[in-house]
């Protein structure tokens, strides 16, 4: 890709794929232990929101969060002719990047692209279970090696969602003392990653003393409730 369009194409799918990498934190089990999981998520979460950070828009439903970007990409003819990672369909711009085809406009040499894409963050199913704790929902992925990423979903009365992943606590010594930490090892993995299995009460103990959920990744200001299911 020429260079300007290659960084802002670029800086999209860092922010859209950002959520896929291994987490520094998995645990043995589904958390809470003791919490059955749910078959919908509870009718006050569900609406729409939105993130001033990214400018990305956030659907959730009773079965699903699922996140919008939508921008434009300017390029022109000869770009697109010379860029490996660009071609022209059926009057439709085909982004490698993201394997997908896309609306054009054009005018002269000119040709604009409404990107929109959508990553669904959490569905619920026998490998996404969703449980409620003290308030929160906790989201739950089944990772291939048997192991679960953990999300914690908080609400205010005005309406923020906050989406905090479990990441590494600065006091491991303290998070040992409640359970038992074990670090993975793995020969393609660069960063540390830390394996947990605590019992229902150590897990209240570790959200309560804000080690592991202390920080959220992600603020979304609601818009307005949704009634309607996500097409």
């Amino acid at each position: 890709m020429k260079k300007g369009l290659n960084y802002s194409l670029g800086i999209i799918f860092v922010i859209m794929i950002l959520g896929s990498c291994q987490p520094s934190v998995v645990f043995g089990d589904p958390q809470p232990v003791t919490v059955d999981p749910l078959t919908n998520i509870p009718d006050i979460y569900r609406g729409i929101y939105w993130c001033n950070v990214d400018s990305a828009s956030l659907y959730v439903d009773d079965k699903a969060f699922v996140r919008r970007k939508e921008f434009l990409i300017k390029t022109t003819l000869q770009e697109i002719e010379t860029d490996p990672d660009l071609d022209l369909v059926n009057e439709q711009l085909y982004v490698n990047d993201w394997e997908g085809y896309f609306p054009v406009t054009e005018f002269g040499d000119s040709i604009t692209s409404q990107i929109i894409l959508r990553d669904t963050i959490f569905a619920i199913s026998d490998k996404q279970l969703v449980k409620t704790f003290r308030g929160h929902l906790v989201l739950n992925y089944k990772l291939n090696n048997d192991t679960w990423e953990v999300l914690v979903v908080s609400q205010s009365s005005d309406g923020l969602l906050t989406i905090s992943k479990a990441t590494i606590p600065e006091d491991l010594a303290k998070l040992d003392s409640i359970t038992t930490i074990n670090f993975l090892k793995d020969s393609e993995r660069t960063q540390t990653q830390i394996y947990l299995k605590p019992t229902a009460k150590e897990f209240a103990r570790i959200y309560n003393d804000g080690l592991l959920f202390s920080k959220s990744c992600t603020y979304y200001e609601r818009i307005f409730p949704l009634k309607e299911i996500i097409d």
